[in-house]
Formats: structure tokens, sequence, C-alpha cells
């Protein structure tokens, strides 16, 4: 399976990761390339670049001493940065690679004296200078232009329109009108397999590669970061939209700590003074990204409740690891990718019908009906007194991520939808 991504990210390695769980071979292929990507991650642009030269080019940093320079010229550290110099005038500056006590160069901004920054060079794992952006007044790419390593310009990007050029001794060979295009020519070259999965990061993408209900059928799946960028899609009548789930190598203990989180960006949350006072041996704890009402910091008052408005990241961290019990029971929009984090923590998600965001991870017996409250303090209390019972409970959500990986690969190799 060959999965084209937007750009190469922490997400990329967790898609990567969890298809591997899975069993299932994957190669990564992305359309972003800053010149540094991993040896495995394959990129359309540096195979037209070093085609099949790509192996015997050695991994090297260029020292900000050694970037060619005409005769004359000079190159000069500026605190943090370099300079390169002409008579006495800066040219360009020079920005290095972490750490950059070891003035490896990342890349060098030409600038006229107006300080007009015209072009941008930019240098890669090899050493070699590998694309130039040449900017407007107003610093948009108008062009960008990627380089063999002999310096012969072989890839002409125009981002504004979306063309593509691939040269060949210093003439053009093809044109390519979109980058969907472009894609195909790659993939037609590399002799690599289908590539029938797109996994979108960026709300741009969508436009980029023509993900639009009538043009996005030659994607048996489109993978998306996000919910917000999942229901974009579906909204415009995409159907073969699939939000992501990165399932891990294993799952941390579940201690059944009586301590239970709740994240909200509201104070509209079913049943919960109730369960608060039947459950007296459980601590809510309740969080916001926002300040919240006078009816959440009164609740507070109570022995087991602690309210977090504006809750910090370091607060959050430390109560994803204290909690063991995720209750999904506000309503509207869920913040911080709650359940999805929850379910990653190993910790019980329970909610109610009228209140859960993201059922297909909730084991079933753990979705109650709206009217059901008590139902929902008897199994916490059975849940907590019966480690056997919890674990059992656990590995049934667990699976949940599994179920919805199998449909995935299974869409993938019948070409159809689910």
């Amino acid at each position: 399976m060959v999965v084209f991504c937007d750009k190469y990210t922490e997400n990329v390695e967790k898609l990567r990761k969890t298809l591997r769980n899975m069993g299932q071979e994957v190669e990564i292929a992305v359309l972003q390339d800053d010149g540094f990507l991993p040896d495995e991650i394959l990129s359309p642009y540096e195979f037209f670049v070093y085609r099949d030269r790509m192996a015997k080019q050695p991994k090297r940093d260029l020292f900000y001493n050694f970037i060619p320079l005409p005769e004359l010229w000079e190159v000069r550290l500026v605190g943090w940065t370099g300079a390169i110099f002409d008579m006495g005038c800066e040219k360009a500056k020079i920005h290095f690679r972490e750490p950059v006590e070891e003035r490896k160069v990342l890349r060098v901004e030409w600038h006229m004296e107006d300080g007009w920054v015209y072009k941008i060079d930019h240098y890669n794992k090899y050493g070699l200078k590998y694309t130039s952006e040449f900017l407007d007044r107003d610093g948009r790419v108008e062009s960008k232009v990627f380089y063999s390593e002999k310096n012969q310009e072989m890839v002409v990007e125009q981002p504004e329109n979306h063309v593509i050029s691939i040269l060949e001794n210093g003439a053009v060979r093809n044109v390519f009108g979109s980058y969907v295009e472009f894609i195909e020519y790659y993939r037609k070259e590399t002799g690599i397999s289908e590539v029938d999965t797109i996994f979108v990061q960026e709300e741009k993408t969508l436009k980029l590669l023509e993900l639009t209900p009538e043009k996005s059928r030659k994607w048996t799946n489109i993978l998306f970061t996000n919910d917000e960028l999942c229901k974009l899609y579906q909204s415009m009548g995409g159907n073969n939209g699939i939000r992501f789930y990165a399932v891990p190598e294993w799952y941390p203990e579940n201690h059944a700590r009586a301590e239970a989180l709740i994240l909200t960006a509201s104070d509209q949350i079913e049943k919960l003074e109730y369960l608060i006072g039947e459950l007296p041996e459980l601590t809510f704890h309740i969080a916001a990204h926002t300040q919240v009402s006078d009816k959440l910091h009164r609740l507070a008052e109570l022995n087991n409740v602690k309210i977090y408005p504006q809750i910090s990241a370091q607060d959050l961290d430390r109560l994803w690891n204290a909690c063991d019990l995720y209750l999904d029971i506000n309503y509207y929009r869920e913040i911080y990718d709650a359940v999805n984090s929850a379910h990653m923590k190993n910790m019980l998600i329970i909610g109610f019908e009228n209140t859960v965001h993201h059922k297909e991870l909730m084991a079933e017996e753990c979705v109650f009906a709206e009217e059901d409250g008590e139902k929902v303090v008897s199994t916490i209390k059975k849940l907590w007194k019966d480690a056997n019972l919890l674990q059992e409970k656990l590995e049934i959500q667990q699976r949940k991520k599994e179920e919805i990986w199998k449909k995935f690969v299974q869409r993938g190799e019948c070409g159809h939808g689910i």
C-alpha cells in the first residue's frame, strides 16, 4: 500500500506505525519536500531531481564557510546567523540548522538593499542547494526551482497556478497543469503500486489535490487528521473520507483509580449533578479551555469536584495521566480531541447517546440512553469493583480502532467503499 501525504509530520509517522501494527506494509510519499525527509519517505521531487543517482549521494552538512560564492565575496557570522557580503554590502542572510552553534546551512535568504527578500536557497541533507524560491515584493512565492547535484534546473513549480514542469538538459520535457497530474506521472515513472489513499492534514490540500466529491473518486480512501477537516469534506458531499485514528503498539495500564475526567466547552453536561451525588467516592475533574460559568464554579464547592478553567497544557497532561475514566457527557463540540486521547490513554470511556462525540471508539455497553443515569452509576460502581470485568470492557474498547482499520484495509483491497 502507498499512502500519499501532503507533508511529513508526526501524524504521518503515527499512520505508518498504525498500519504496520495492523500487519499492513505501507510506503509513504509526500508532496512537500524540505530536503531533509527520512530515507524511507518517498518524494516525487527528489525522484525527478536525482532519479537513479539518489543512492550515490553521500549525506553531509554544508558548513557555512563552503557556500559557493563569487570571487572576493565573503561570509561572516552575525550573532546566531551568518551573512554574505560584497565589498561590505550585505547581500544575504544565512540561517543554520539546529543546533545553530554547529553552523550548518539550512537556507540562504538573498535580499536587496531595501530589505526585499527576492530569493531563498534551501539546502538539503546532501549539503547541496536543493531548491530556490523566487518571491515577489509581497513575499509570495512566484516560482520554485529544484536543482540536481550539478546545479541544473530539474523541476520548476509555479505554486499560484499549480503548474509543474520537468526539465531535461535545460529544456522543458513535461508540463503538468495540476498536482494530481504530477502525482499520476510520478506513479507511472516509478512503477509504484496504485496510490489509492491520500492523507490530508491541511485544509488547503483539498483544493491543491482537487479533493472535491466529483473529482476525488480516484482515491479509495481520503484520511483526515482531525474531525474538522473530515466534516468539511463530508459537508461538500464527499463520502470516502475517514478520520485518522492512531493505534498504539500497547495501551498503558488502567489502575481503576477513582478519578474521572470531563473536558467541555460549555456548562451543559448531561446528568452531571446526579452523577456527582451518586458517586461520592469518585473525583470529577472538569476542565475547559475558556473561563467557566458560575454554575460550574459552584460545583467546585463539593468535595469530589475540581474545576479547571482555561486549563494549562501542563495541568491537562497531569489529568490525562491521573484519571482512568473519561465521561463523554458534555454537549456541543469536543475539545482537545478528548475521546481519542482518552482512548490512547486506555481510560474507560462512558457517555450518553445524546452527548457522545465518537461512538465508534466506545464499547456499546458504555453508551447509555439519556434517561439511564442510574445504569451509568451502577455500571461504574460494578466495573470499579471488578478488575477483570473492567479489563474486558477496555479490551472491547481497544478493538474498536482495530475494527476501523481492518475495514480501511479491506476497502483499499476491494477498491470500493465500506
